[in-house]
């Protein structure tokens, strides 16, 4: 939040469905990179599948969809653009295939 001069009211932003503005959609991206989800400005398979794995390890049929979720992320999220703008684009992508994982308030 210190980095990009946020406040706890872009926060709120984070309870409803992205896009979020700039502020939120960067405190994503930063979160994500601490998880291991964005590494080197891009989304990593691997780190989503680390995060994910122990969720679903149990059953093969949902280890196998997110497996299916990372790779079409993979192809569909640009490389190379905004940190900003990198935390909507995985936002929205795993919410489009993965919907389960949108934790609504």
């Amino acid at each position: 939040m210190e980095h990009v001069n946020a406040t706890e009211a872009d926060l709120e932003f984070l309870r409803k469905d992205p896009p979020f503005p700039e502020k939120s959609a960067s405190i994503v991206s930063c979160l994500l990179e601490k998880i291991g989800i964005v590494e080197n400005n891009n989304f990593s398979k691997l780190g989503f599948m680390t995060i994910i794995s122990p969720l679903v390890f149990r059953n093969r049929k949902r280890l196998d969809h997110m497996k299916m979720v990372a790779e079409n992320c993979d192809k569909e999220i640009n490389r190379g653009g905004s940190p900003c703008q990198l935390g909507n684009e995985i936002t929205i992508c795993i919410f489009k295939y993965a919907p389960e994982l949108h934790f609504k308030s």
